[in-house]
């Protein structure tokens, strides 16, 4: 007697995968062509082989899947409102998004931006000089103290008052509301003790706030220091025409010499992502670390790859910066700052490319699918140290790719149906008979039909196959 599988889906994988589209001979890279796509990556597609039973009308099943779908998405209540209302969110279901653009600045509005930070950071330490010596005291003592004119020494007064008032306002704002909050949550338990510190020059990083008044015919408004409209100053170059600000807290910030403007807008209702199940286009997503997202749809009859082996220059960058960090160690303070700066550089050059990959597949899957069927991806739990299973490169290159944040980009565009992938790589999606001895290989021989196939297109069509069982069976 045969011994039954080891998870109940696996029985119904050779009565449903003659239905849809198969993955023999996928393995062949002669199969997969490349898309004419401008960027750092290369996704590939393939067209994959027709079902075994050819009169099986696959968008009328997808249809009547998503259908169905629907209708338990739809019975699912509403979960109950928080306690609490979340970053950007507020009690009459509006929420605001916080955008973020690159600022260009010349040469003589570096300058400028600079002593603007510059004369902030300075009001910003001078609070936290006022707050160290007057824990209880209140806002308004701090800002006249650290603000206005007749608090400042007059041999400060030339180069302190240039910058508006209401910008070193917000400095002072920002040194206040953090004592408050330290010593709120030593109070709470939270934190064993809080010390306000202060802000260094030679920080690689600063920011300062403006409100909506600083902000004015689509550019920062700083007269004294020639920024702003107006026949004698200067217009800074934005990434995005932001013509007004809606909301006060807008931040000017520079990261390791490149500023940006972050400023918030009023997104309508909360539920702005496009809901699932809306048609017969549906596609399954096996995550994974050579390659980031294998893609099986079966109405086209199509696999799709993006990231495929391209971990290997991000593990590249990643070698190089921790070969920078480990000789800083033993450089002096003047080169160490110097490959301090050098090493924000690499980080920010890896997060930038990851980030193209992660909008361009999600604007893929939100043009091309209906509904998309991913699974719970649990980078950091597969990481963790004592119970891991895997190398240390591949932890690296696994969290290098930031699954989880991708998934979070992806929930905020449209509706992801969470699914579970276990068994999906070991187990032929043609005939269910598990290859016990597959490690990690590329290729999935299977020893019972002897197909042989992509390893990452055999799970995701596994995945599809998994999720369709669960869905009429539990």
């Amino acid at each position: 007697m045969a011994d039954p599988p080891p998870a109940p889906w696996i029985g119904s994988v050779a009565p449903e995968s003659v239905l849809w589209p198969g993955v023999r001979g996928t393995q062949q890279a002669a199969e997969w062509y490349n898309a004419p796509i401008d960027s750092w990556f290369l996704p590939k597609f393939a067209h994959l082989p027709h079902p075994v039973v050819p009169d099986e009308n696959i968008g009328g099943m997808l249809t009547q899947l998503s259908a169905t779908l629907r209708q338990r998405l739809d019975a699912v209540p509403p979960p109950p409102p928080p306690r609490r209302t979340r970053p950007g969110e507020r009690q009459d279901n509006s929420r605001l998004k916080t955008y973020r653009t690159r600022l260009r600045p010349n040469t003589q509005q570096k300058e400028a931006l600079r002593k603007t930070a510059g004369i902030v950071r300075w009001t910003y330490n001078r609070a936290v000089e006022y707050l160290k010596a007057h824990p209880n005291a209140s806002f308004h003592d701090v800002r006249e103290h650290s603000v206005t004119e007749d608090g400042l020494p007059l041999i400060n007064l030339s180069w302190v008052t240039p910058v508006p008032y209401s910008i070193r306002e917000q400095a002072c704002f920002d040194a206040h509301t953090a004592l408050r909050n330290g010593l709120a949550d030593v109070r709470a338990g939270k934190i064993p003790n809080f010390e306000l510190k202060f802000r260094k020059k030679r920080a690689l990083f600063s920011s300062f706030r403006i409100r909506i008044r600083d902000w004015e015919g689509g550019c920062l408004k700083i007269p004294n220091l020639g920024l702003g409209p107006g026949q004698h100053q200067t217009r800074i170059q934005t990434g995005i025409d932001v013509p007004s600000l809606e909301h006060d807290g807008a931040c000017i910030k520079q990261e390791n010499g490149s500023w940006f403007l972050l400023w918030q807008k009023d997104m309508g209702e909360e539920k702005m992502r496009v809901p699932a199940a809306r048609g017969p286009e549906m596609c399954a997503i096996d995550p994974g670390v050579r390659t980031f997202a294998t893609i099986y749809d079966p109405l086209r009859g199509t696999a799709a790859k993006f990231g495929d082996g391209d971990h290997k220059r991000l593990f590249r960058l990643g070698t190089h910066l921790d070969d920078l960090i480990s000789r800083s160690t033993q450089a002096s303070a003047k080169k160490r700052y110097r490959m301090r700066r050098a090493a924000n550089r690499l980080r920010a050059r890896i997060r930038h490319l990851v980030d193209e990959l992660h909008w361009k597949l999600r604007s893929y899957l939100k043009r091309g699918f209906d509904t998309v069927l991913l699974p719970k991806f649990n980078a950091h739990q597969m990481s963790r140290r004592g119970q891991r299973r895997i190398g240390r490169n591949t932890v690296r290159a696994m969290m290098t790719w930031a699954h989880g944040r991708f998934r979070s980009r992806l929930n905020e565009a449209m509706e992801v149906v969470e699914v579970v992938e276990d068994w999906t790589s070991k187990v032929c999606s043609t005939c269910g008979t598990v290859n016990y001895r597959l490690g990690g290989s590329k290729i999935h021989r299977c020893p019972g039909s002897l197909t042989v196939s992509d390893r990452d297109v055999n799970a995701a069509k596994n995945i599809f196959l998994h999720w369709k069982y669960d869905f009429f069976n539990l």
